[in-house]
């Protein structure tokens, strides 16, 4: 799924594109209606003297073509200047006086589009005498208070527009942080919607129609904000209510079933009152009642789904945050100990050189811990260059021709991957402490892979149960514990650890997924 940025800039060449191919669809359409109509007159014996007459004052470029692109341009103007410019401002709480004048010129925009359209658009009609066609007459539809209703209606395209889009970025946002199935399906059906919507539009709409329909302005409001008030009814009254039962035992079904039959009953019983006093006609229900509860309950189910329970998650993670924290920073000394330990090793059997050496990839390691490891994602590459220094260590400390094997088979990474930091190494840490004997043979095998969706690491080590006392005997078994704590955390049901242990080797295996 595309990003946020990427989505917003298709957004822009899609509209511009649609807009224009509305355009061109309207003004082969009106040269459909005129040239046929030419004909009929003609056929009626209308002389072509009269046609001419009747028409001198009609110019299709002037009164049909220049309006209806004049008006487009300014109408995308305006949602240009308000969805680019206002609405981010109004999004950030921004209302200064630049947001003040952008808003306005929104409104002028809008304004100039209706004027120019309905002030330089003629229609024309047929004029008749007695049953017969007669000739023709050219009028105009232009009304000062149609361009204020109309206004009203092209405003509410804006805002309804700017509504759906917000509900798409907000909805994209949470699939690009949490990957979760549910927020991708609601994107997938919102295109779709979208899609349906402009292919209906281009091929036989009318700009108006979208919000006005044929109504007017004055039922479209009360149908928008009775759709909204049970929108609100549903969504912080009803849907809480029955969300306490649970719907997989007998009585919380029984509940949900009677809420149903309820709320349709008393829906076909509004609907035969109206179709009994206005004589058989139930269009108010279905546009007064029906339409606005149907959108209303729908949205709210929509909204509770996809977004309610992603709000409780975020609070359980807050109340989590002191807990990954806490596990996050009993890393940095359960490191410590193992590089000490490894340096006091060297130190004792080798030169300084060497010591020397492990002392620079122990600062490679501590400037990881200190940058790198306190983010929330970095780049696989950094935690695989850790990977290696820590690799690098014990090689220093372990003598290899002493039954010592060690194998690594780590694939570097073709393209910018990102991953929480350390969740690898800790397993290759325990690996090294509990597989490495000089007494017995031991070996570690560490691979790490990845494909387009994927990461695979697989640690197997020798076992060697240890009788000698531990110095990190407080801090036994935290390593392992952390990752997994902390997997759960932050990769929900985007992981799989699994972990074999017997007395003579121990296996881990970490598929995460990546994107």
């Amino acid at each position: 799924m595309l990003s946020t940025s990427t989505i917003r800039r298709y957004e822009l060449l899609i509209v511009l594109s649609a807009a224009a191919a509305y355009v061109v669809r309207r003004l082969f359409e009106i040269a459909d209606q005129f040239d046929p109509d030419i004909r009929l007159a003609q056929s009626e014996n209308v002389k072509t003297s009269v046609i001419l007459e009747d028409l001198a004052t009609f110019d299709y470029n002037q009164n049909v073509i220049f309006p209806t692109i004049a008006g487009a341009i300014l109408f995308m103007s305006a949602w240009y200047v308000f969805h680019y410019l206002v609405f981010p401002r109004i999004r950030e709480k921004n209302f200064e006086t630049t947001t003040l004048i952008l808003g306005a010129l929104t409104v002028v925009l809008v304004v100039g589009s209706l004027f120019v359209y309905s002030y330089f658009k003629l229609e024309w009609r047929f004029r008749y005498d007695a049953a017969s066609i007669s000739g023709f007459r050219v009028y105009s539809l232009f009304r000062k208070l149609y361009l204020l209703t109309n206004t009203v209606g092209l405003l509410l395209i804006l805002l309804c527009y700017e509504a759906f889009a917000q509900v798409f970025y907000y909805t994209a946002e949470l699939y690009e942080r949490q990957r979760q199935p549910r927020h991708q399906m609601l994107l997938y059906a919102m295109l779709v919607l979208v899609g349906a919507t402009l292919i209906v539009w281009v091929t036989t709409g009318r700009i108006t129609n979208l919000v006005l329909g044929g109504q007017g302005v004055a039922p479209s409001l009360v149908i928008i904000t009775f759709t909204v008030v049970l929108h609100h009814l549903f969504f912080k009254k009803v849907i809480p209510y029955f969300s306490r039962f649970q719907l997989n035992t007998l009585d919380g079904f029984l509940y949900m079933f009677a809420g149903i039959c309820a709320y349709g009953l008393f829906s076909l019983l509004m609907f035969f009152i109206v179709m009994r006093f206005r004589g058989g006609d139930g269009s108010p229900v279905v546009a007064f009642y029906l339409l606005p509860s149907g959108l209303g309950l729908a949205t709210a189910i929509i909204r509770w789904i996809f977004f309610v329970e992603n709000q409780q998650l975020q609070t359980q993670v807050l109340q989590k945050s002191a807990e990954l924290s806490t596990l996050r920073s009993q890393i940095n000394p359960h490191f410590l100990f193992n590089a000490l330990n490894t340096l006091y090793s060297v130190a004792m059997k080798e030169k300084s050189e060497t010591t020397a050496d492990g002392i620079q990839k122990l600062g490679d390691m501590m400037r990881f811990m200190l940058h790198e490891n306190n983010q929330d994602r970095i780049p696989l590459s950094k935690e695989i260059e850790y990977l290696h220094n820590f690799l690098d260590l014990q090689r220093i400390r372990l003598d290899e021709s002493q039954d010592i094997e060690i194998r690594v088979n780590i694939q570097e990474p073709d393209r910018k991957v990102y991953l929480a930091p350390m969740l690898l190494n800790p397993f290759v840490e325990n690996a090294f402490k509990h597989g490495i004997s000089f007494r017995k043979p031991s070996w570690v095998y560490i691979t790490l892979t990845q494909d387009a969706t994927k990461l695979y690491f697989k640690v197997h080590n020798s076992s060697h149960p240890r009788n000698s006392p531990d110095l990190e005997k407080g801090q036994s078994g935290i390593g392992l514990e952390n990752v997994r704590k902390r997997l759960e955390l932050l990769y929900p049901n985007r992981h799989t650890l699994d972990i074999q242990a017997t007395d003579h080797d121990f296996f881990v295996s970490l598929i995460l997924g990546i994107y």
